[in-house]
């Protein structure tokens, strides 16, 4: 018998720190197939791929919307079923300036919205140390998988390139808000919506279908009937059945109890014997 003890355990996969998966110039792009997709209004989170010509809520349209979230181009509205993105202030500010020095400077606050970008640009600036000083700080002493550490650093590149960032344009504090784990490049993506509950106490129609008969004795209790074509005798000939079963199975309750009436003075007299006829 195997010592429990001693029995192979399943790896815990590494996690790196988040990071967005795209550089900004990609994101950029994908804001502006967002707003040609969706316009002005929010997207709904499942949907947003649509824009991207990405299918349902996948793996890769999960990750943009995460990234676009992290560089500050979209943000998140509502939440659960209801979760929606829609186009941030900065977002809209780059796609409506006519002034390039005004893109250029959102841009640069774009660059560094991602807590890691910021975090890294503070320590090696535009003009970074080699690969190998850079992976080994990244996996040694950041926590980063040697993967994902060297995606993060194509990603950094492109991204302070793209923005026209110096080393005068270091920051002294990490951007606050930016939360971690769902962008990372070794993560699974994040779960998505929960559907919405099912409506309670309504019958859906479907295409084709018609109500021929409803019958309510409270707001609580009624009978509804649901036909799809002609009603024929066959059709007739087992309502008719399925009621004889019910009177049948009813057949010992009192009548008032069923319909509601107020107890008939024979009910009262007799005992209790006033069953359903």
């Amino acid at each position: 018998m195997t010592d429990a003890a001693t029995a192979p355990q399943k790896a815990k996969r590494d996690r790196s720190p988040a990071f967005p998966f795209i550089g900004l110039k990609t994101a950029i792009d994908r804001l502006v197939a967002f707003e040609a997709y969706f316009k002005r209004h929010p997207a709904p989170a499942k949907q947003v791929g649509l824009a991207w010509k990405m299918k349902g809520w996948t793996s890769q349209a999960q990750q943009t919307l995460a990234a676009l979230k992290y560089y500050g181009l979209l943000e998140y509205q509502g939440s659960g079923a209801n979760l929606a993105a829609a186009i941030s202030d900065d977002g809209r500010t780059y796609l409506r300036a006519q002034q390039e020095s005004v893109k250029q400077a959102v841009l640069k606050r774009l660059a560094l919205k991602p807590k890691n970008i910021a975090k890294y640009f503070g320590i090696w600036g535009a003009d970074r140390p080699p690969d190998p000083v850079c992976l080994d700080q990244l996996v040694l002493k950041g926590g980063f998988t040697e993967g994902s550490a060297r995606t993060f650093l194509e990603v950094y590149d492109v991204t302070i390139a793209y923005a026209g960032l110096s080393d005068s344009d270091k920051v002294e504090d990490e951007p606050e808000g930016e939360a971690e784990g769902q962008s990372e490049i070794d993560d699974d993506p994040p779960p998505p919506p929960p559907p919405p509950p099912p409506a309670q106490g309504k019958v859906k129609i479907m295409e084709g279908e018609r109500i021929v008969f409803t019958e309510e004795s409270n707001p609580q209790n009624y009978v509804k009937l649901i036909a799809s074509g002609d009603v024929d005798a066959t059709m007739l000939e087992a309502l008719e059945d399925y009621v004889k079963r019910q009177k049948k199975r009813l057949g010992g309750v009192p009548r008032h109890i069923i319909t509601g009436e107020k107890p008939p003075k024979s009910f009262l007299n007799s005992g209790g014997d006033d069953t359903a006829k």
